[in-house]
C-alpha cells in the first residue's frame, strides 16, 4: 500500500457512493469535479475534492503526485463477470461461426464449453496459472483494478476444487483484487451417462449433495453461480442449488438468457440473486412483471458481439424498470476481451446508454454486485485507493474514442501498476 497525490484532473469522476446501488434516474450520474484531486494514505483514499480543498489538507506531505491536467481520474474499473482458468483454444469455432456454421454444428463438430472443459482437465497447474495471470495483465491494461473469477471448466467436485485453489493460489500473482465465484452449474457434462434429463438431474444432484458442501468446506468461493437455459438448467434445479447455497451462506449469480427466454430473470430475481447475467433474450414483458428489484443486472455486449444473438439485452428497459445495471466483458474461453474501458465504448452504442450509465454500470453497480462497495467503486474517502487516469477532458470522450489507446495510468493501493 503506497501514499498518492493525483491533482489537477480535468474531470475527476468520482461517481460517490451514497450507500445504495444506483438504479433509474441515478444509474448514469457521475459526480465529476473539475480541477479534481485525490489524496491517497497507506493505500486508503484519504481525500477528494477540488486540487485546492485536497493540497490545503494534503500538500505538505512528501508523497510521489501525478499530475492529471488535461485528462479525466475514474475509480478503477471493476469486472465482474471472468471465467479466466482454462485451458486448449476456441477461435477456430468463431471462425467456423463468420463463417455460417450454427451453434449445434460447432457443438456436433466437438466444440462448444465442453471443450474447454476437456481442454483444462488436461492442462498442469502451472499452465492454467501462466494463462490466468496473462489474462489478468491484460485486464489490469484495460483499466480493471477488482475482478470477479469464476471456476466452471473442472465440472466435478476434485476438478471444480482445483480450479478455485487456482484462483486463490493466483492472487499472489497479480495486484488485482480477486473475487472468487464457484460455477458448477456451468454446464451439464457429456461424459455422465444417461439421456440429456437424466443427466442434469443427475448433476444437479451432485453439485447439490457433494460439490456445495465441499466448496464451502474448503472456503475459498465467496458466490455461487448458477446457469438458468434451456438446455442446460431448468429454473426448478437452479432454485435446488440456489436454496442450497443459501443453507451454506453462500451469495447466488446466476447466468441467465444467454441463447433465448428461459425465465431465467423471473427465477434469479424471485431466488433473491445478487445478479443475473447476460439476459440477452429475457423479454420484455418480463422484465416488466417483475419491476424493481435488487438483483442486479449484468449486461455483456461483447458477448453478443461475437455470439451474434438475434437480440441485445435490453438495458433501457431495465434502468426505466429501476433495475440496476452492470456492465462487463465476459472473457472467457471463447472471448477473449479483457479491456474492460473498450468495451464500455462498445456498451453505449450497442444498447443506447449514456457514457454515464456504463461507466456507473462497471464501476459503482459492479462493486455492489460483487459486495465490494465498501472497498471499491467509487472515489470516497475511506475505500481503497483504485483509480485510473484517461487521456481525455470528459469521461464522454471514452464511448467516442472507439479502441483508441486512452488509458494512460493505473492506480491499486496507491500504486502505478500500469
Amino acid at each position: 500500500m503506497s501514499d498518492l497525490n493525483v491533482v489537477h484532473a480535468e474531470s475527476l469522476v468520482r461517481v460517490h457512493d451514497e450507500g445504495v446501488v444506483r438504479r433509474g434516474a441515478t444509474q448514469g450520474e457521475l459526480d465529476i469535479v473539475a480541477d479534481g484531486a485525490v489524496a491517497i494514505r497507506n493505500g486508503v483514499i484519504a481525500a477528494v475534492g477540488t486540487t485546492e480543498e485536497v493540497l490545503a489538507a494534503h500538500g505538505d506531505d512528501d508523497v510521489p503526485t501525478i499530475d492529471a491536467d488535461g485528462r479525466c481520474v475514474l475509480p478503477g474499473l471493476v469486472e465482474c463477470h471472468s471465467h479466466p482458468l482454462f485451458a486448449g483454444e476456441r477461435h477456430h469455432e468463431y471462425a467456423e461461426r463468420l463463417g455460417g456454421a450454427s451453434l449445434a454444428e460447432v457443438a456436433a463438430r466437438g466444440g462448444g464449453i465442453w471443450s474447454s472443459v476437456v481442454a483444462t482437465r488436461s492442462a498442469t497447474d502451472g499452465e492454467l496459472l501462466t494463462r490466468a495471470v496473462q489474462a489478468f495483465r491484460r485486464m489490469m491494461a484495460g483499466g480493471v483494478t477488482t475482478l470477479e473469477v469464476k471456476s466452471g471448466y473442472g465440472l466435478t467436485v476434485a476438478e471444480e476444487l482445483r480450479g478455485l485453489d487456482l484462483l486463490d493460489q493466483a492472487r499472489q500473482m497479480t495486484p488485482l483484487q480477486l473475487v472468487i465465484t464457484f460455477l458448477g452449474a456451468h454446464v451439464v457434462p457429456r461424459d455422465l451417462d444417461g439421456e440429456f434429463d437424466e443427466r442434469a438431474d443427475h448433476y444437479t444432484g451432485l453439485i447439490e449433495h457433494d460439490m456445495l458442501p465441499a466448496i464451502a468446506s474448503q472456503g475459498i468461493a465467496e458466490f455461487q453461480d448458477v446457469t438458468v437455459e434451456k438446455g442446460y438448467f431448468t429454473p426448478e434445479q437452479a432454485m435446488r442449488l440456489m436454496h442450497r447455497s443459501r443453507q451454506f451462506r453462500l451469495p447466488v449469480r446466476v447466468h441467465a438468457d444467454a441463447w433465448t427466454s428461459s425465465q431465467g430473470w423471473r427465477t434469479a430475481a424471485e431466488a433473491g440473486a445478487v445478479s443475473a447475467e447476460h439476459l440477452t433474450y429475457t423479454p420484455p414483458d418480463e422484465i416488466r412483471d417483475v419491476g424493481r428489484c435488487d438483483t442486479i443486472a449484468v449486461l455483456l455486449p461483447i458477448a453478443e458481439l461475437v455470439y451474434m444473438t438475434s437480440e441485445r439485452a435490453k438495458a433501457r428497459l431495465f434502468i426505466d424498470n429501476e433495475v440496476p445495471v452492470a456492465i462487463a466483458t465476459d472473457y472467457c474461453s471463447s472471448i477473449h476481451a479483457t479491456s474492460l474501458l473498450n468495451t464500455l465504448a462498445t456498451a453505449a452504442p450497442w444498447f443506447t446508454l449514456t457514457p454515464g450509465e456504463v461507466i456507473v454500470g462497471a464501476t459503482l453497480n459492479a462493486a455492489y454486485s460483487l459486495g465490494r462497495q465498501s472497498r471499491c467503486g467509487s472515489l470516497d474517502v475511506g475505500k481503497r485507493g483504485d483509480l485510473i487516469i484517461v487521456d481525455c477532458p470528459h469521461p464522454d470522450e471514452i464511448c467516442l474514442a472507439v479502441g483508441a489507446p486512452l488509458l494512460d495510468q493505473v492506480v491499486i493501493g496507491g500504486e502505478v501498476v500500469a
